[in-house]
C-alpha cells in the first residue's frame, strides 16, 4: 500500500482476512494487531492456531506466557477449525531443552486447545533435534484424560506418550481420521466412528498383554514399524478397503531361532512368555485384516506373529489386490504367507510379489515348505507381478512356485528395478 493510499486490505471482508490468517504461525499472527485499528482484535478469532517455535526466543518463561495468553483471550464466540502445536526443539534458542521440563504446561495448552472445539485438525508433534542420541529424548506424556470433543474429525499426534483413558475415543463421535508417529501408546485404541488410522514406529507399551484395537468403522490402516509386541485387531473390520502392515526388526515378536515364537529359551525375550498371554486361538493380526479389498504385507524373516496367525487363516473374501513387499522365496515363512493367500482369497485380481533387496536370513529352525497339492482357485486372477533387480535368479523360481498352484505363465510380468546412478 502507497503511502497515505487506501487501506484495501482492511477492506476485504472478514472471512477472507480469517483466511490469510490461518497461513501465518501463532507469533505472526499476534503482531497483525498493530497494523491497523480494523486488525486489533482479528488474532482472537483466527480459524486456525499455529503454535511453533521462536526462532531466537531465549526465555522459555515467555513462551509458556506467549501460548497460555494466546488461548485465553480468544474469543470464545469464534470456530475454529484446527489448532497445531508444533515443538521442535530445533526451532528454539533456549540453553536447556524446553520438554520435559515444560510437560505440564504443554499438557494445560492442550486442554485449553480442546476446550475452544476445534473443529477439524487437532494435532500436537514434538521433534527433538538436539540430542547425539535419539534414544535419550523422551516423549511427551498426556495426562491420562478422556478426550472429549463433538467436532473434531482429525487427530495427529507425534513423539508423544497417550494412555488408554485418552485412547478410548468415545467422547469424539465425529473423529474420522487419527495419525500416530513415534508414540508410546500404553493403552487399548477404540472408536466407533474413526474409518482412517496410521501408527508409525509406535511403541505399544502394554506388557504384559497386547494393545487392542476395535475400530468397526475402520476404512484404511497404515502399521508400519510396530515396536514392542503387535497390536491385536480386535475383530474383522467389515468396511475396511486397505491396509498397509509392515513389521520389520523393531518388533519385539522376534527369534532368530524359531520362525513361530517357540525356541522356549527363556532367554529369548522375544519367545519368552510371548504365547501365554496370547488368547488361544485368538488371531493377532490375519483377522482383522480379513476384509480388506487392498492389501500391502512385509514381514522381517524373524518375526513370528504372522506365521502363529496362518495357523487360523480367515477367508480374504474381499481382497482383488495383494503386494507382499521385501518378499523372499528363499525364506520358508515367505512360502507359507503365499500360499495362505492364494488358496483363501477367492477374488483375488492382482498379486504382486516384491523381492527383498537384500537376500532375508533365515532363522535357525523353519517348518518345512510344502507346495499345495491343490490349485489356486482364483479364475479372478488377471495379472502376478515379480519386482526384482536385474540379475536376480530368485525370479525363476518364484515362477516355478507360482505354476504348481497352475498360475499360467503368461500371467505373470517380471519387472527390473531401476537403478538409480551410483547404485
Amino acid at each position: 500500500m502507497a503511502s497515505g493510499g487506501p487501506d484495501r486490505i482492511s477492506a476485504l471482508p472478514d472471512e477472507l482476512l480469517h483466511h490469510v490468517l490461518s497461513f501465518l504461525r501463532a507469533h505472526e499472527l499476534v503482531r497483525t494487531c498493530a497494523v491497523a485499528r480494523r486488525w486489533r482484535h482479528l488474532w482472537k478469532s483466527a480459524p486456525a492456531l499455529r503454535v511453533t517455535g521462536v526462532k531466537g526466543c531465549k526465555n522459555s518463561g515467555w513462551f509458556v506466557n506467549f501460548v497460555r495468553t494466546l488461548l485465553q483471550r480468544r474469543d470464545p464466540g469464534a470456530h475454529l477449525d484446527s489448532f497445531e502445536l508444533d515443538l521442535d526443539e530445533r526451532d528454539f534458542d533456549f540453553v536447556k531443552p524446553f520438554l520435559p521440563a515444560n510437560e505440564w504446561h504443554v499438557n494445560g495448552w492442550f486442554q485449553l486447545a480442546v476446550a475452544c472445539g476445534p473443529r477439524v485438525l487437532l494435532a500436537l508433534r514434538t521433534t527433538s533435534g538436539i540430542y547425539e542420541n535419539p534414544g535419550d529424548y523422551e516423549t511427551l506424556e498426556l495426562l491420562n484424560l478422556p478426550l472429549i470433543s463433538r467436532h473434531i474429525t482429525r487427530l495427529e499426534l507425534q513423539m508423544v506418550s497417550v494412555r488408554g483413558r485418552t485412547l478410548n475415543f468415545s467422547g469424539c463421535p465425529a473423529l474420522a481420521d487419527l495419525k500416530m508417529e513415534e508414540c508410546d501408546i500404553m493403552g487399548n485404541i477404540s472408536s466407533r466412528s474413526l474409518k482412517r488410522l496410521s501408527i508409525i514406529s509406535g511403541n505399544f507399551r502394554t506388557d504384559p498383554f497386547r494393545a487392542r484395537i476395535f475400530l468397526p468403522s475402520l476404512v484404511s490402516l497404515e502399521l508400519i514399524g510396530a515396536m514392542r509386541r503387535a497390536p491385536v485387531l480386535v475383530e474383522s473390520m467389515p468396511l475396511l478397503v486397505s491396509a498397509i502392515v509392515r513389521l520389520d526388526s523393531t518388533c519385539v515378536d522376534s527369534c532368530p531361532k524359531s520362525d513361530y515364537g517357540d525356541c522356549h529359551d527363556r532367554q529369548c525375550y522375544g519367545c519368552y512368555g510371548a504365547g501365554a498371554y496370547d488368547r488361544r486361538g485368538q488371531s493377532v493380526l490375519l483377522n482383522g485384516l480379513s476384509e480388506a479389498a487392498e492389501l500391502e504385507l512385509s514381514v522381517d524373516s524373524q518375526v513370528f506373529v504372522i506365521n502363529r496367525d496362518l495357523k487360523l487363516c480367515p477367508t480374504f473374501s474381499k481382497l482383488k489386490t495383494l503386494l507382499l513387499s521385501e518378499w523372499c522365496p528363499d525364506i520358508a515363512s515367505d512360502l507359507n504367507v503365499l500360499s495362505c493367500f492364494l488358496q483363501h482369497s477367492p477374488i483375488l485380481e492382482k498379486l504382486t510379489l516384491q523381492l527383498s533387496e537384500v537376500p532375508k536370513v533365515p532363522v535357525g529352525t523353519q517348518r518345512s515348505y510344502t507346495p499345495s497339492n491343490q490349485y489356486f482357485a482364483g479364475s479372478h486372477l488377471k495379472i502376478v507381478e515379480i519386482k526384482c533387480d536385474e540379475d536376480d535368479a530368485r525370479a525363476r523360481k518364484v515362477m516355478n512356485i507360482l505354476s504348481t498352484y497352475g498360475i499360467p505363465l503368461r500371467k505373470v510380468n517380471i519387472q527390473i528395478n531401476k537403478k538409480t546412478s551410483g547404485s
